[in-house]
């Protein structure tokens, strides 16, 4: 599930409502495995 997350964060679909940080307030137990998704990634800018 983290990784699904983390890759929606990627393609923007939670722009609107501020990315990174909403998943994050909603989702908050999956904040390491999106973590570290992104960071596999190479996408560490979206980690705020």
């Amino acid at each position: 599930m983290a990784a699904y997350m983390a890759q929606r964060i990627i393609d923007g679909a939670f722009d609107a409502q501020g990315g990174y940080a909403y998943v994050i307030s909603k989702r908050a137990d999956l904040k390491a495995g999106i973590d570290a998704y992104l960071t596999q990634q190479g996408r560490e800018d979206l980690i705020l």
